[in-house]
C-alpha cells in the first residue's frame, strides 16, 4: 500500500500531473464528493491517521492550544492510528516527510518501522528525524528526499515477504511552491482557472468579510498566477515520484498487487471568491479535493460520486491490510466502492467545520450533502448552495444576488432538520449505534423521508 499525500493542493491541478494519471487515475477510482472534515493541516492529517472526525480527535489548529504534534501526543492518539493498526497486521510500514505541524521530537510514534520526518517548526522542513536522529534539512531540496527515501525503502521492502505500507508526505504545492530546477521552465503562462467564482463580480450574498473584500486587482491576479505556476511546478516532484515507484512496481511484478492512494491533506483557493492564497474556507475549493485509488479489484477510469470524507481513509487503509479497526473509529471504508462490490452508500451528509475549541458554537459548521450544502456561522448567518446548478457557489440561497439564478432557500422545517443535523454530527462517535456517527451521517436527506 502506497499514501502518497500532498499539502495544500488546488483541486484540478491533479489533471496536470500526467504520470499520476497514466500510472493511477486512468488505472483507478476517482472519488469527486470527497470533503475535508476540518480543511487545515493539522486537523485534516490526526483526522486522516486515526479515521476521527476534529471534534473526536480534538486537534482544532496547528499549534497548541488548539493542536499540533504536542497535543496529539498528550492526548495519546499516537498509540492508536492505522500505522499501529497496519503494523499489527504484519505490515513493514515507514513514514517519509511531513508527519503533524510542530513535530519535534526525537522519539518515533509507535507503528512505524522505517521513520524520515520533517522535524523542525510549523511545517516542519528544517530539520528531518531519519530514524531517530535529527539533520538538518535544507528545504527546498526536501521533496525529492522525501521521494528518495520512499523509494529505497520500497525497493529494500520488495525483497522481503512482508507486505508494505508507505506513507509519503510531500509538501508541494504549499507555499513558498519549491520547485526542483528541472521545471523552471514548466507552466509559463499557465493561469488559474477562471471560473465564474475566480475574482467574483457580485459577492453582496457572501458572509460580511467577503463582501467587504474589494475585487483582485491587476497585481493581485498576477501574484496568484505567477503563485499557481510555481505550485504546479512544485507538484512535478511528487508526478515523479509517481512513475518511479510505479515502475519499479511493474518491474518487480508487484503493480497489480499495491494498492496505490493520492490526495492531499485540503484543499486551497486561488481567487475564487476575491480571497487570496489560504484555506480554511466553506467553499469546495478548500473542502473538495479528490482522492484517487487503484490496485486489486479496484474499477479502472471510473469516476464516484458518493459522498466520502478524510475520516473515511484510515479504515479503507485497514481495510486493504485486512487490519482490525478500533471501535472509536467515525468513518467506514469505501473500498467496496472502489471494487464496485456494491451499490449501497446510505451516507447522506458529512460535517466539515472550523472550530477554536471544543465548546459550540463554531466559526463555521458545515453540512456537505451529495449536491446541496448548508453552512452555519457563529454570527447567525447562514449559506445555501445547490452545487448540480451552482457548482462554483455564487448564490447563497439565504442572501439571493439574483433571483433568476438563487436557488429556494430551505423552508423552516427543512432549516430546522438541517440544524438539528449538524448538532447530531457535531456530538457523533464511532460509526456504529446509537449516537455514532454512522447513525448521523445516514439520517434521511430531508425531514418527512423514510430512507436516505
Amino acid at each position: 500500500i502506497i499514501f502518497v499525500l500532498t499539502d495544500d493542493q488546488f483541486p484540478g491541478t491533479e489533471n496536470k500531473m500526467p504520470f499520476l494519471n497514466t500510472n493511477i487515475t486512468n488505472e483507478g477510482v476517482k472519488f469527486t464528493n470527497m470533503v475535508s472534515t476540518f480543511p487545515l493541516c493539522c486537523p485534516a492529517r490526526a483526522t486522516i491517521q486515526r479515521g476521527q472526525y476534529p471534534h473526536n480527535t480534538q486537534i482544532l489548529g496547528n499549534t497548541l492550544p488548539q493542536g499540533g504534534w504536542q497535543k496529539f501526543k498528550s492526548l495519546g492518539e499516537q498509540k492508536s492510528t492505522m500505522a499501529t493498526w497496519l503494523n499489527q497486521a504484519g505490515y513493514q510500514t515507514g513514514l517519509f516527510g511531513k508527519y503533524m505541524n510542530n513535530y519535534t521530537d526525537r522519539a518515533i510514534p509507535p507503528g512505524w518501522d522505517r521513520w524520515y520526518a520533517w522535524n523542525g517548526i510549523n511545517e516542519g522542513w528544517t530539520a528531518v528525524n531519519d530514524q531517530g536522529a535529527q539533520k538538518p534539512l535544507d528545504w527546498e531540496e526536501a521533496d525529492s528526499l522525501v521521494a528518495d527515501e520512499a523509494i529505497e525503502f520500497l525497493s529494500n521492502g520488495l525483497k522481503s515477504e512482508a507486505p508494505l505500507f508507505a506513507f509519503v508526505n510531500f509538501g508541494a504545492m504549499h507555499e513558498p511552491y519549491f520547485y526542483a530546477p528541472i521545471d523552471a521552465g514548466t507552466f509559463a503562462g499557465e493561469k488559474v482557472p477562471r471560473t465564474p467564482a475566480f475574482n467574483e463580480d457580485d459577492v453582496s450574498d457572501k458572509p460580511n468579510y467577503i463582501r467587504k473584500r474589494p475585487k483582485l486587482s491587476s497585481s493581485d491576479i498576477y501574484e496568484l498566477d505567477t503563485a499557481y505556476q510555481n505550485g504546479l511546478r512544485s507538484l512535478m516532484r511528487v508526478d515523479r515520484f509517481i512513475e518511479e515507484a510505479s515502475e519499479m512496481l511493474r518491474r518487480e511484478g508487484e503493480m497489480d498487487n499495491t494498492y496505490f492512494v493520492f490526495y492531499t491533506d485540503n484543499g486551497v483557493h486561488f481567487g475564487q471568491h476575491r480571497l487570496m492564497p489560504g484555506k480554511l474556507q466553506p467553499f469546495e475549493e478548500d473542502v473538495n479535493f479528490p482522492l484517487i485509488v487503484r490496485g486489486p479489484g479496484i474499477l479502472h477510469g471510473v469516476i464516484k460520486s458518493e459522498l466520502v470524507g478524510n475520516h473515511d481513509i484510515a479504515p479503507t487503509l485497514a481495510d486493504m491490510a485486512d487490519a482490525n479497526v478500533p471501535a472509536f473509529v467515525d468513518g467506514r471504508s469505501f473500498l467496496p466502492l472502489a471494487q464496485g462490490t456494491t451499490t449501497v452508500w446510505p451516507r447522506t451528509a458529512i460535517l466539515s467545520e472550523r472550530a477554536r475549541d471544543a465548546k459550540p458554537p463554531n466559526k463555521w459548521d458545515m453540512l456537505r450533502m451529495s449536491s446541496k450544502v448548508y453552512i452555519r456561522h457563529e454570527n447567525g448567518k447562514r449559506e445555501y448552495y445547490d452545487l448540480a446548478a451552482d457548482p462554483y457557489q455564487q448564490h447563497n440561497a439565504f442572501q439571493p444576488d439574483d433571483p433568476k439564478k438563487t436557488p429556494p432557500k430551505p423552508d423552516s422545517a427543512t432549516r430546522e432538520y438541517y440544524e438539528q443535523r449538524l448538532n447530531a454530527l457535531y456530538d457523533c462517535e464511532g460509526q456504529r449505534g446509537p449516537g455514532s456517527c454512522g447513525e448521523a451521517e445516514d439520517a434521511p436527506l430531508l425531514p418527512g423521508d423514510t430512507t436516505p
